[in-house]
This record gives structure tokens, C-alpha cells and sequence, in this order.
């Protein structure tokens, strides 16, 4: 069995979300920067699905806490085996789904037999779970009466969660995986009523006198309020706990695995779900990597995407480990709108984001993407974005906007990442030099595409752009801020006085007697202070000065700590970088069409963040 949709109205933070998932697709993770919603998306497949009778639901369940429109969920599955088309269970209220998600009232011989579940809340908090057909003609036709759905038929096809709740799982009780194995082995229900009779009596003989004498005292208590009569009030082990939490539980040894770390219990958890379900139910996983090491993570992977495991399984995941692990085709990227509105994608193409997810992971997790010419660039935005936050400048850290910075690939190459970004529907700052011809000609595509580009003014690199607007007392700290971070300061000096002395000869600008890494000196001898400038700023690009990413961050301090590079030019440049990452994010539109009404999902469902109308591109030069 395999859920092919999920619709989604009014709950939580979702107003509004259609997800077709692939036709073959059995391991899905979903990925997005925090409050993309989801968590909420598994937790509408759990409620859905879930074979309990009964469920508690809250006005904080609707959408923004108003109730006065009804959370409705609508999950297909097919791929249904033989015996459950059938007239007492499915087979009266069959529907249709075709290859791309879209659902009819009868199977067709372009679509497959599915079952649309739908959990419906009221204002009463209520919930009901009943069929749903397409109506024939469309959507202005009377919908068919819905067959009520009941637990038992639930159970058929039900969705099991693994998350920090797990413990549930690692008892025996009616509704855990380990009652429900117990309720499928012979005489195993005798073994444990027995066992229950035995913990009692145990339990009844180790009360302590001081609990004996509280039990009297609750005694007394109920007596003077009048509730009710007790001759005999006594601790005890409750076995009727069996029928919820449980009273037995797993041990090894002597150590109840309640007591084991989280990620011990939920592959527990995971393991007699399993088991209990014989590879047919789904398998939610929040946040799959919590309470386990990178290498248990790789494992559980692995082992959740073995196809005979479950008939389906969806992780969330904030784990770059995990992303390394996993291909395109099973991401799908998750993002919410102001509006409401829940867009899922899949990342499966184009095929040329894998290398950008086996090096930078940590991008496909983030909602928008800096993407920086190279190392110097990527340690100077760092140290920006770290003393940006720390100075209060701005309103919230970019952290909290879902801002990732990566180490970009030059100019050409850093285009072309940030138009694979963009193509998938990822918001991106583009933060490259101009000096490049070839990179200048892809800067507009990345505009078209809704990306911001920012770049230094006048064909300049970012050394040329900082030694622009230096003074002798600002190259010479340029200087001492390369020769702070460079390995070996008296080699680098020796380095730095050779390459100098060279460019110097080339260029015929030093004359006789010049202390090369004093440019005081160079100005006193006459040389004009652009020519210094110059020398400094092509030096310092050709043999690498602040070409690693620490030492890229060395040169961002010189930047924030450096005057003459608070004005000009250079402040406009990092005052629109500045504006760019803490922009507002682009927001879909509101959607007020019904959930029947496929057309107007579609059409939605195609607008993607970044591709928005309103999407505003940045210019090409400061």
C-alpha cells in the first residue's frame, strides 16, 4: 500500500496544502528551515491513519486557533492488496488516482484503485472519520454521502509514529506494536495475564508502612468529603494500566529499556512496529537523527529505505549527515507561506543537484542560500553574519531566517550553483566579484530566475574593492592582518617583500630603498597612493593572502574594524549584501479555492517560492 496524496485544510500551520507524492516513491524525507510545517504534515498523515478510535483534538489545531472553518485531511492510498477491495471494507467507496496525483470519483483505466480517507473536525472538536469520492462532473456536483471509515478498517492501512514518545511502543498494551504482536501468538494473552497476577501480588506484599498509612489518610479524606465508601484503600499495581500505558514492559537483564538513551528506544520502536505490521503500514520518523550518532543514523537510513521493510516511510531530518546519505529523489523540499499555503517538492531533478548535496548539504536544510564567489568571500560573510547578530543590528540573526552561506565555486561556478538553487525553489543571495567577463554574462539568468546578485562595483575583485578605499595606515594593516593568520609570519614576510619587490620591478613603481611591507615609506618616495593600492590589492588576489575560509574571516574583522571601509562605495556593497540576507522572504498567495476543486490546485500547486510574480531580483552592481 502506498499513500499517493495528502490534502490538507486549516490545521495548524497549514491553511492549505496539496502533496501528490511520487507513484514508486517508498522513502521520503522531508526537509525545509524550521516552521515549513513538516512536523504538521506527518502529524495530518498520524491522525488520519491512525487506527485509535478515538482522538483529542483543540481549537489550537485549526489553523491560527479559528474554528469557525473545519480541519479537513484527505489521504489516498493504493496499491491496495485483493482482500481489502472488498464489499465490508473498501470496496463500496473506491476512487481513482492517476500517475500524476489526480484523483476521480471510479477507477479509470488511466488510474489505479485507491481509498480517500478523510478526518474531519468541527467547531464540536469532534472527529470524524469517514470516504471521499471526487464528485462526477466536477466540483460543482453533490458529493456522494461519505461511508463512515472505522478504526478497525484504519488498522488495514495504518500510519505508525516514531518520535520522543516512544516509550508507548516498548510496553505491552491494546494499542502498542508489542501488544499487537502478543495478539497474534497462541496462548501468549494466558502468559501475560498470568504475569500480571504475579506483579500484582508482588507489588501488594513490598508496600511500606508509611504508604499504608497514606493510603489512610486519602481513605479518611474521601470519607469526610462524601465521594464514596472505602473499607480497605491500599497501593498496588493497577493492571488495568495494560489496556493503556502498559505494566510490562522490555528489559535487558535487569534494565527496563525505558531507561535507555532515545536513540536506543526509538529503533526499538522502530524494529517492533515492524514486526507487528509485516512491512505493510507507514512509518513516520520526526527528526530521524535525534538521540543517535552519525553512524546509527547512516545505518537507520539505510535501513528504513529497504523497500521490505515498510510499504512506505517519511522522515523529517535537519542532519547534513543524513542528507549526505541520502539521493535527490528522496528529498522533498518543504516551505510554508505567510498565506498558509504548504508547498512539497521533490528534488529527484534536475539530476545535477547531487554534487551539490553530497559538498554542501547544509544548504538543501536552510531556506535561503548565500552563495559566495569563494573561500575569502565565504570567511568574510561569516564573520559578517556573526558580528551582524552580536551588534543587534538586525531584528533576529539570520540564523532564525534560515540563512545558510556557502563556499562558492568562482564566479562562473557560483552562478551556476545558485541557478541550480533557484530552478528547485530556494531563495538565493549571489555574492561574487565583477572582474569576470564570463561571470558578469550569467549574472542576468540568475536575476530572471528571481535571485539577488551583489557584486563590487568597477570590475573589482573583493581585495581591490577593501584596497580601493585604504589610506598607507589601512594598507599596512591589510598587511598585518594577512601576515596575523598566515602559517609561518617570518616566511610570509619574506613572501610578502618578494611578490611585492617583483610587482614592483614589472610594474616599475619602487624605487631604491622602499620598505616593502611599509607603504609610508612607498608614499614618501613618491609613489602615488592608487598605484600602492593597486600593488597591494593584485598581490594579495594572485598569491592568496586571504584565500582559506579562516583567513577569510580574518579579513571580514578588518573590514567591520577598519574606518575608511565604513563609507563609500564599499559600505554600499555590503549594505546591499546586508539587505539582501535579511530581506523579507517572498510569500506565496493565499489559496480560498475548496480541496475538491483539483484545477485550482494544480495551478497552485506550480507556484513555487522563488518563481513567485513578486519576486524581485537585486542589480548586478552596487
Amino acid at each position: 500500500m502506498r499513500i499517493r496524496r495528502v490534502d490538507i485544510q486549516n490545521f495548524r500551520g497549514i491553511k492549505f496544502a496539496s502533496w501528490r507524492l511520487p507513484k514508486e516513491r517508498s522513502f521520503l524525507a522531508l526537509i525545509g528551515p524550521g516552521d515549513s510545517t513538516k512536523t504538521t504534515l506527518l502529524t495530518a498523515i498520524e491522525r488520519t491513519l491512525h487506527d485509535r478510535a478515538g482522538m483529542t483534538f483543540v481549537d489550537t489545531d485549526f489553523y491560527g486557533a479559528k474554528v469557525d472553518e473545519p480541519i479537513r485531511i484527505r489521504v489516498a492510498v493504493a496499491d491496495l492488496p485483493d482482500q481489502l477491495i472488498t464489499m465490508d471494507t473498501f470496496g463500496t467507496f473506491l476512487s481513482g488516482i492517476d500517475d500524476a496525483g489526480e484523483w476521480s470519483h471510479d477507477p479509470t483505466s488511466e488510474s489505479e484503485r485507491c481509498v480517500i480517507v478523510e478526518l474531519l473536525v468541527e467547531a464540536d472538536l469532534e472527529p470524524v472519520w469517514q470516504s471521499y469520492r471526487p464528485p462526477l462532473g466536477g466540483p460543482d456536483v453533490q458529493e456522494d454521502d461519505p461511508h463512515p471509515v472505522r478504526s478497525a478498517q484504519r488498522a488495514r492501512i495504518t500510519a505508525y509514529r516514531i518520535d520522543d514518545r516512544i516509550d508507548a511502543h516498548l510496553r505491552w498494551s491494546s494499542s502498542s506494536s508489542l501488544g499487537k504482536l502478543t495478539s497474534k501468538r497462541g496462548n501468549t494473552k494466558a502468559t501475560l495475564t498470568a504475569a500480571n497476577r504475579a506483579a500484582r501480588d508482588a507489588a501488594s506484599a513490598a508496600v511500606t508502612d508509611d504508604l499504608k498509612v497514606l493510603a489512610r489518610e486519602v481513605q479518611e479524606a474521601v470519607h469526610t468529603i462524601g465521594t464514596a465508601r472505602f473499607d480497605d484503600l491500599k497501593p498496588g499495581l493497577d493492571v488495568s494500566l495494560s489496556n493503556t500505558r502498559g505494566n510490562l514492559a522490555l528489559f535487558e537483564g535487569d534494565v527496563p529499556l525505558t531507561n535507555f538513551g532515545l536513540g536506543t528506544r526509538r529503533l526499538t520502536g522502530a524494529a517492533t512496529q515492524q514486526l507487528a505490521n509485516g512491512g505493510s503500514a507507514t512509518l513516520l520518523v520526526d527528526e530521524v537523527e535525534y538521540g543517535l550518532e552519525p553512524h546509527r543514523l547512516v545505518h537507520l537510513l539505510s535501513y528504513l529505505k529497504d523497500k521490505d521493510a515498510f510499504s512506505q516511510v517519511f522522515i523529517t531530518t535537519h542532519s547534513p549527515t543524513a542528507l549526505r546519505h541520502l539521493e535527490p529523489d528522496d528529498l522533498a523540499m518543504v516551505r510554508a507561506t505567510a498565506a498558509g499555503t504548504t508547498y512539497v517538492r521533490s528534488l529527484g531533478d534536475p539530476p545535477s543537484l547531487r554534487p551539490l548535496l553530497k559538498t554542501s548539504p547544509e544548504a538543501f536544510l536552510s531556506r535561503r542560500i548565500v552563495i559566495n564567489e569563494g573561500k575569502t568571500e565565504y570567511g568574510v560573510v561569516l564573520r559578517l553574519l556573526q558580528k551582524w547578530a552580536a551588534r543587534l543590528e538586525q531584528a533576529v540573526p539570520s540564523a532564525a531566517l534560515g540563512v545558510v552561506a556557502l563556499e562558492g565555486n568562482g564566479g562562473t561556478g557560483s552562478c551556476k550553483w545558485a541557478k541550480e538553487f533557484l530552478s528547485v525553489g530556494y531563495e538565493v543571495v549571489l555574492f561574487i566579484d565583477s572582474d569576470d567577463s564570463n561571470a558578469n554574462a550569467l549574472v542576468s539568468d540568475v536575476q530572471t530566475l528571481g535571485g539577488v546578485v551583489v557584486q563590487w562595483p568597477d570590475g573589482a575583485c573583493i581585495e581591490s574593492a577593501v584596497c580601493a578605499q585604504l589610506d598607507e595606515t589601512g594598507l599596512n594593516g591589510y598587511i598585518a592582518a594577512a601576515l596575523e593568520v598566515a602559517e609561518d609570519a617570518d616566511a610570509a614576510k619574506q613572501s610578502f617583500s618578494d611578490n611585492l619587490r617583483t610587482y614592483a620591478v614589472v610594474n616599475s613603481v619602487t624605487p631604491q630603498g622602499v620598505e616593502l611591507l611599509d607603504i609610508n615609506t612607498w608614499t614618501a618616495a613618491g609613489i602615488d597612493l592608487d598605484a600602492c593600492r593597486s600593488a597591494i590589492a593584485l598581490v594579495s588576489k594572485s598569491k592568496s593572502w586571504f584565500k582559506r575560509v579562516d583567513k577569510g574571516q580574518r579579513l571580514g574583522t578588518f573590514i567591520l574594524e577598519t574606518p575608511p571601509l565604513q563609507t563609500g562605495k564599499f559600505k554600499a556593497t555590503i549594505d546591499q549584501l546586508r539587505a539582501a540576507i535579511y530581506a523579507e522572504s517572498l510569500a506565496g498567495e493565499a489559496l480560498t479555492q475548496p480541496l475538491d476543486d483539483d484545477h485550482a490546485q494544480s495551478e497552485t500547486r506550480e507556484r513555487q517560492p522563488g518563481t513567485h510574480p513578486g519576486a524581485v531580483s537585486g542589480p548586478a552592481h552596487a
